[in-house]
């Protein structure tokens, strides 16, 4: 009998109130034996922003790699002369169930469950100032869900008004968040991703 593991995720990205297009990014790469799961959010909005974002997610899809460290410092080495981003990276080892990240800016990780977890994202701009590199590490089991988003959702969501939510599927619960806790007033991302072992 074969075993097969996996994740789902759904993006939605929305721009801000009055603009088509918007500054925010996304890419998701699988790998055979992980997923790498990127969030970007350019400074600003309109359509300046929007072409930096398209840019930065072709320049990481063009270069795809599980090392996230490397992955960042090349991002924020060959965009430094751009308007500048927060971003977070994060891969996930099916092989080990571990996972790695590095956020910059304001750009947030959370783990959603009974106990939610927010993820430690360091100060600095992708293409302007980047710190040393401080990653984070954690394991992930069957049936965990993560949130990646950008500053256009709100930062304090009450994981209480998301219980019923949370456990529905992501396109649910994304929709859920982009509705009550979206700001009209700046571009929005949110990236669900669920781990499932079937």
């Amino acid at each position: 009998m074969g075993v097969t593991m996996g994740f789902d995720f759904v993006t939605v990205n929305d721009p801000c109130s009055g603009e088509y297009v918007s500054g925010d990014g996304a890419v998701i790469h699988e790998f055979e034996h992980g997923l790498l799961v990127v969030i970007i959010d350019v400074l600003g909005h309109g359509e300046k922003a929007a072409k930096t974002a398209r840019a930065m997610e072709s320049y990481i899809k063009e270069l795809c790699s599980s090392d996230i460290v490397w992955l960042m410092e090349k991002v924020h080495e060959h965009f430094l002369t751009s308007q500048g981003a927060a971003m977070t990276m994060v891969y996930f080892d099916r092989l080990t169930h571990q996972l790695k990240g590095v956020a910059i800016g304001n750009t947030l990780l959370r783990r959603c469950g009974e106990e939610w977890q927010s993820y430690h994202a360091q100060p600095g701009v992708v293409g302007e100032l980047l710190p040393t590199l401080k990653p984070f590490h954690d394991v992930f089991k069957d049936g965990d869900t993560f949130l990646f988003t950008t500053d256009g959702i709100k930062e304090n969501i009450d994981p209480e008004s998301c219980r019923s939510f949370q456990y529905h599927s992501l396109g649910s619960f994304t929709h859920f968040l982009t509705t009550n806790f979206g700001k009209s007033y700046d571009d929005s991302t949110v990236i669900a991703v669920r781990y499932y072992y079937d």
